[in-house]
């Protein structure tokens, strides 16, 4: 019994480990996006210290997200990014 009780709280960690992956990716590339966004803004309106600011923290926070995905493949990057809606 104690055994079958394991086995569910294991494949139960694995599920909800995969379900978070997802969203991590997910979130790396949301902020991706926002840190574009916000160099593009710059580059056409110019930057004030506030933006540069704006964009240091961006930075700081694409690094943290993405940093478990910079050497995963091509393929696979695709394959998850279309869990996305990218």
């Amino acid at each position: 019994m104690k055994q079958f009780i394991y086995s569910i709280l294991f494949i139960s960690g694995l599920l909800l480990t995969s379900c978070g992956e997802k969203d991590s990716i997910c979130a790396c590339l949301e902020s991706g996006n926002q840190l574009n966004k916000k160099a593009n803004s710059i580059l056409q309106n110019g930057s004030t210290a506030k933006d540069e600011q704006e964009l240091k923290t961006l930075k700081e926070d694409k690094k943290k997200k993405c940093a478990e995905f910079e050497t995963m493949g091509g393929e696979e990057m695709k394959k998850r990014m279309e869990d996305c809606g990218e």
